[in-house]
């Protein structure tokens, strides 16, 4: 007995070794696709079925693994070499050019001949005449590669003022920015790191005129930088700054960061109406200039206070504008712009306050309206608000309709018209008002 078990354990053994090996997984391991990270970017070249080809027509040869002309297909591309500049050398400038291309196609060739920037100032001034008494170039690195960039600030024909910045790239002297601004020659007011990010900025100015017979005459503002990675200098601001004053740069706020300050004098002109005044300072956020406070002066005028809230009005902020027509209406202090003003004003925001508590269902229309009656009872004499404020009460309480009553309105101002030119005659800065704007509802 022993012997036969023996025997079944001796053939169970040889069973259990014949048997095949357990399968092992022999599948290749994956790995998840990288993540792009918020804020990058990967770019790659696809070659074209042509760069693929394997039979030597096209060069193809040696790509026989599609991995190999996908990474030919992606090597980085050379960066400019922005310090390789022409060696001196002492070209003639030539004739004065015709028009702004020509100038700065000239101003290429010159340059990249070796010319010194001396040189082509001494021309810009005297052979072109472009340059005048306000006009420079000068050298300054702006790039950072320890080589000067040529800044040249001038008057080109039809154009008017230009700035433009000429460097070096791979032994040539190319353009690398221009600003075509109008009026005045620029003026380069600043070059420093005014924001502290390591790279120079620069800060310049003009002076522009409206055409005669206009005196208003603003200076327009503008920073820009140089941008390693785009390669090229992108301006700071979202658009120029326009002052009556040239702008100063100061430390405002003591935080090492140059800010730009407006300081706003002028109370205004016949021309441009009456002017806020006060001071704006532009500040760095990380991204550009912007404004970041803005200190207003109070309103010295009574038509600034309506001019505001007839903007609010138009928003549809009827409270904002309610709130400052109330303003004007009972402020004593605020003066008048125009001589004798102050009866027209004054039934214009009776007929505004009665509009807007219509409009919000305020019972202080019949309150405000009754004002208007026992003010102007005498509609010969009593100005054109007056009877836009009888018009829309009377069409209100008849149809319940906003409408309607804007519609009547509408009707009076195309026979008097005074009620829209009593409105634009503020000046170059004051809203452009229709009889639309009157009566929005």
């Amino acid at each position: 007995m022993q012997s036969r078990r023996l025997f079944l354990f001796i053939i169970a053994l040889i069973a259990a070794a014949c048997q095949p090996a357990p399968q092992t997984s022999t599948a290749p391991t994956i790995e998840a696709f990288l993540t792009v990270t918020p804020g990058r970017a990967v770019r790659g070249f696809v070659p074209t079925a042509e760069a693929l080809r394997l039979d030597g027509s096209s060069g193809g040869e040696n790509l026989a693994n599609p991995a190999t002309a996908v990474a030919l297909a992606n090597l980085p591309t050379a960066t400019p070499d922005y310090s390789a500049c022409p060696p001196p050398a002492s070209p003639i400038p030539s004739d004065a050019p015709n028009d702004p291309r020509e100038i700065v196609a000239e101003t290429e060739r010159f340059l990249s001949a070796g010319g010194s920037a001396a040189t082509l100032q001494d021309a810009m001034r005297d052979l072109w005449g472009v340059l005048g008494a306000d006009g420079t170039v000068r050298e300054i690195d702006l790039t950072g590669e320890g080589v000067p960039e040529t800044v040249m600030a001038y008057t080109a024909p039809d154009d008017g003022g230009t700035l433009l910045i000429m460097g070096c790239v791979n032994g040539r002297v190319t353009p690398r920015y221009q600003a075509i601004v109008g009026g005045s020659a620029p003026q380069i007011i600043n070059v420093s790191d005014m924001n502290h990010d390591g790279t120079p900025d620069l800060a310049f100015t003009n002076l522009l005129c409206a055409p005669a017979p206009s005196t208003r005459c603003e200076y327009q503002t503008q920073l820009v930088t140089w941008r390693p990675l785009a390669g090229r200098f992108l301006s700071l601001l979202n658009g120029a700054i326009r002052s009556d004053e040239q702008p100063t740069l100061v430390d405002v706020d003591n935080d090492s960061v140059i800010e730009i300050a407006v300081q706003m004098d002028n109370p205004g002109t016949e021309e441009t109406g009456p002017l806020r005044t006060g001071t704006l300072v532009y500040d760095w956020n990380g991204g550009g200039y912007v404004l970041s406070i803005a200190q207003l002066d109070s309103p010295r005028y009574r038509i600034q206070i309506i001019q505001e809230a007839d903007k609010a009005t138009d928003s549809f902020e009827m409270d904002t504008a309610i709130r400052l027509y109330n303003l004007a209406l009972n402020d004593p202090s605020l003066q008048e712009w125009i001589p004798n003003e102050g009866p027209i004003l004054q039934s214009y925001l009776y007929y505004r306050l009665l509009t807007l508590y219509a409009f919000t269902d305020d019972p202080r229309r019949a309150e405000v309206y009754q004002d208007t009656v026992d003010t102007f009872f005498d509609p010969v004499s009593a100005p054109v608000y007056a009877a836009l404020s009888t018009s829309f009460w009377n069409t209100l309480q008849v149809t319940g309709s906003l409408n309607s009553a804007c519609q009547e309105v509408q009707a009076i101002i195309r026979q008097r018209p005074e009620a829209i030119g009593y409105l634009n005659r503020y000046g170059s800065n004051a809203p452009n008002y229709t009889s639309r704007s009157l009566c929005p509802f």
